[in-house]
């Protein structure tokens, strides 16, 4: 039988004759205060910023859902800034923009109502005439309100993915009439309420003007709000015209209280609304209890699959001779998107849409894609013993039909039954490790590097602590080859390392992005853990590393574990599903026959052809899969945690670090690289991982080097803070004890601890804001590869540091690298403190804002849309023996600046040196 849901909408609804009760009030029986700079100037008189102060108080308004409370008796048109607080604490405080303060006016009358909405944590204003205190601590009257409509006399709609199921003909149209939103003169905002949706899903929205996507309004920067029904089904959107922000509650319904609501019928609830009238057939309507079968004159003819004609309840899964492969209109899957506010995991039956690369011989396939179609799978070393003189490979698989194929596992050629094979330091070669299926598929596995192969690090003069102590430049879109021959410069001036950018295999394409060619950020989104990045490939890896060892210089890298490629940015056809526009597949910075497939679920509109599905979250060439993501939710707030953890961070596909899984799938690629001899990594992005989930991978990383850490061993987490400083760093915070104990209790010794360090966005201009996290687990720089764009604003030095190519004179950021080493802002003991100190070595942005000069972002790569590309980047090559610091418009050699160098110097203990000796004597 086939079930046609009804949809009531009502856009206004007379006074009485509709009853709706709110959802349970999430915050019953906790102290909510409106606090801000506003209390002191009003009537009530009371303490500014004061998370306690009762005469703040807000109350619950059982009619519109929400939290308000009005303000009365403030000087006219005056701004105030103002967050809402709970039970006397900042703690999870709720605010605009990522967590900042909001703001409001108080208009010419000098009164306003401050409004809060439980449901969506947004916080929005609306102007009243005048206020009249009736208990001015606890509670207040609105007497009158007055309606400030910038949108009067304008068509103002709500649009959105559920339109299809009100019987729109398509999804996210602007010209939907059953869409049309109304203005509540006394709340000032305009709704629209909608009943007989599907219970407990989530949906998008936008609002829209005038039958037009011309300025239409959505959240964070323009993209889809989201809205999500309760079992009713029922929910009430809101547009404030004021703030121009979104919202939504969900209305609850009370079967058995006498009155047919919204969301009720006669077969949901008999006692409300009565019994169910019989279906006639013939009569025109296709009842519930209708169907094709039973009544072709309602309910129309039962579609025949091979007739040539895609009805509407067939598509490409249920009868493919009919119905092309893509969704209808300029829908989009939406599958992975969370189904509940506290889901973390992917969606149930993720798994099954795992296997998505193409067979050999069929349409995309490329020899470099093996046989991902049925076999994937990474090589795990386990150091046997802490001087990590032998190790257990172990070739990690996953086959399609592992029920019944067998697996055979090759070592340099030699095959077994098991996975697992011990080698000691008398190896000396490259592994190269492949495994067969009985069924014909082959997997080869990339090169297989051990530790006790790596130069050992020469020794140098300096109080470089074993590694634990120096100062360490960062090359800033320095191919590989130029690094490894700007080494031998590093050492001789006294540098502990050298600190190179993610090497992972990463995001390229043959279009512009944003105007520009490979934009930097491609960079921090990888496709697979194999060492093929755009600076260079693993062999060149490998030769850069040896040759900086031989030199006395280590090698750090910047590893990414929290995501991979941004969602809509891999080997799928995509578009957007406001207005349809397509784009095609991305590539990688691989060599050609080295190229991994990767997909995303974002933005796909076909069914993937090798699994018959909707498209989802899979890197093969990782064996990572659509299990291993979290479930797809916006990271709309930096104050809370949860969402802090499990949001999509601008989009990218954020990895479940909570799975063993991943954990060591992560782990086996931090060993991969310190078994080629790199000393340490800068983890990215660690903010939005849960210090749990960081400590254990830490732990397994331990494990697999044999039990313990290297002795020189570092990492540090990038942990950039604003407001939520004090919830993310200080006292038993996520990275302040609280972390620094779950580290204890994995890695059972303070000296293993102490190489876990934290990046502190903070300095230069508040170190005092981080005072829990012991200054020798905490690592210091200016200005940061973030800061280098044009309109980023990722931290805020203040009058205490500068962004060189941001029109930072030359004197005065040498000044600040100096203090760097010679008097850091807020030291206590500089020969202790921050014993880790970073220098960006950069480029200028002569040529354009976003791409590298390595010669990847010129406009001469493109294939696609070409006309957009209007900042290309010219190559220039970084490695130059006679450059001299803060010269050309290339790159800056910052590190090369000899009084920073003498800086550096002495505070490692070192006697200063010339530019003569040090090959560039010519430089001032």
């Amino acid at each position: 039988m086939h079930i046609f849901h009804t949809l009531f909408i009502v856009a206004l609804v007379a006074h009485g004759t509709i009853v709706y009760g709110c959802e349970t009030n999430p915050h019953q029986g906790v102290l909510v205060v409106a606090a801000g700079s506003f209390l002191a100037a009003s009537s009530e008189q009371g303490v500014n910023w004061s998370p306690s102060e009762t005469k703040g108080q807000m109350t619950f308004n059982q009619d519109t859902c929400r939290y308000e409370k009005s303000i009365g008796g403030l000087p006219a048109n005056t701004n105030y800034d103002w967050k809402v607080a709970f039970n006397g604490q900042w703690s999870g405080d709720k605010g605009c923009n990522n967590g900042g303060n909001c703001q409001f006016n108080s208009a010419s009358s000098g009164a306003v109502l401050l409004i809060y909405n439980p449901f969506t944590g947004q916080l929005s204003t609306s102007p009243l005439n005048s206020v009249s205190t009736v208990v001015p601590s606890v509670s207040t009257t609105v007497l009158a309100s007055t309606c400030s409509d910038p949108y009067k006399g304008r068509i103002v709609r709500a649009s959105g993915d559920y339109q299809t199921e009100l019987g729109s003909s398509a999804a996210w149209l602007a010209t939907e009439p059953n869409s049309l939103m109304a203005l509540d003169s006394t709340s000032c905002i305009y709704f629209l309420i909608l009943s007989g949706l599907k219970p407990n899903k989530f949906y998008e929205w936008k609002v829209t003007f005038d039958n037009s996507w011309s300025g239409s309004i959505g959240c964070g920067n323009g993209g889809n709000c989201k809205f999500s029904t309760n079992s009713a089904g029922t929910v009430k959107l809101e547009f404030d015209p004021i703030s121009k922000q979104l919202s939504f509650r969900p209305l609850a319904t009370v079967c058995g209280n006498g009155q047919c609501e919204l969301g009720e019928t006669c077969r949901t609830c008999l006692a409300d609304c009565g019994e169910c009238p019989p279906a006639i057939c013939g009569d025109g309507t296709c009842e519930e209890s209708e169907a094709c079968d039973s009544c072709p004159n309602d309910c129309g003819k039962c579609p025949l699959c091979g007739d040539g004609i895609c009805e509407a309840n067939e598509n490409y899964q249920t009868c493919p001779q009919d119905c092309l492969n893509e969704l209808s209109g300029c829908n989009v899957f939406r599958e992975e998107s969370c189904e509940s506010g506290s889901q973390s995991h992917a969606n149930p039956g993720a798994d099954t849409k795992r296997w998505q690369t193409p067979k050999p011989g069929t349409n995309g396939y490329q020899a470099s894609y093996q046989d991902f179609h049925v076999l994937v799978g990474y090589a795990d070393i386990i150091y046997t013993g802490a001087d990590r003189h032998a190790a257990d490979v172990c070739l990690e698989t996953k086959h399609r039909h592992a029920g019944t194929v067998t697996l055979t596992y090759f070592f340099d050629g030699m095959a077994q039954t098991t996975k697992c094979k011990r080698f000691t330091d008398a190896y000396k070669g490259i592994l190269f490790a492949t495994v067969t299926g009985s069924d014909g598929s082959t997997l080869e596995l990339p090169d297989i590097d051990f530790v006790w192969n790596a130069n050992p690090i020469a020794s140098r003069s300096g109080d470089f602590r074993n590694g634990q102590k120096g100062a360490v430049p960062e090359m800033f879109g320095w191919p590989h080859k130029d690094v490894k021959e700007e080494c031998e410069f590093l050492a001789k001036a006294g540098y502990l390392g050298v600190k190179l950018f993610p090497v992972h295999e990463q995001l390229m394409s043959t279009q512009p992005f944003e105007n520009s060619m490979n934009p930097w950020y491609f960079m921090y989104q990888p496709v697979s853990y194999n060492l093929d990045g755009r600076m260079g490939t693993r062999e060149e890896l490998r030769d850069l590393i040896q040759t900086c060892r031989r030199h006395g210089v280590r090698v750090y890298i910047d590893a990414v574990l929290n995501h991979f490629t941004g969602a809509g940015n891999d080997m799928n056809q995509h578009r957007n599903p406001n207005g349809c526009v397509r784009w095609g597949n991305k590539t990688s910075s691989a060599p050609v026959e080295r190229q991994s497939p990767f997909y995303t679920h974002a933005y796909t509109y076909q069914y993937n052809p090798n699994t018959g599905k909707a498209p989802s979250n899979e890197f093969p060439a990782a064996a990572i899969g659509p299990e291993d993501f979290h479930c797809d939710r916006v990271l709309g707030s930096w104050s809370d945690l949860f969402i802090l953890n499990n949001g999509w961070l601008v989009g990218l596909t954020d990895l479940d670090t909570s799975r063993e899984t991943v954990r060591e799938r992560q782990a086996a690629y931090l060993v991969d690289m310190l078994s080629l001899g790199a000393s340490g990594f800068r983890i990215d992005a660690a903010k939005h991982m849960s210090p749990e989930d960081i400590s254990a991978i830490m732990k397994k990383v331990q494990t697999k080097m044999g039990g313990k850490l290297p002795d020189d061993f570092f990492v540090w987490l990038e942990v950039l803070t604003g407001g939520e400083a004090g919830m993310i760093w200080q006292g038993p915070s996520w990275y302040g004890t609280m972390f620094e104990n779950i580290l204890k209790k994995d890695l059972g010794s303070d000296v293993e601890v102490n190489k876990i360090k934290m990046w502190d966005g903070l300095y230069p201009k508040e170190p005092q804001n981080n005072p829990t996290v012991s200054r020798h687990r905490v690592v210091i720089q200016n200005d940061d590869h973030d800061q280098q764009n044009p309109g980023s604003s990722s931290r805020d030095m203040a009058n205490f540091g500068c962004v060189l190519v941001k029109n930072c004179p030359v004197a005065e950021h040498r000044n600040f690298e100096i203090r760097l080493f010679a008097n850091p802002n807020g030291v206590g003991n500089n020969n202790d403190d921050w014993p880790i100190r970073f220098i960006l070595s950069s480029y200028y942005h002569t040529h354009g804002d976003l791409g590298i000069p390595d010669g990847k972002s010129s406009c001469d790569l493109c294939t696609i849309t070409c006309e957009t590309c209007r900042k290309s980047v010219p190559y220039i090559k970084a490695y130059d023996k006679m450059a001299c610091a803060y010269t050309g418009n290339g790159y800056t050699r910052t590190h090369r600046d000899i009084a920073v160098i003498n800086a550096m110097r002495s505070w490692m203990k070192m006697l200063p040196v010339s530019a003569s000796s040090l090959g560039i004597g010519h430089c001032g």
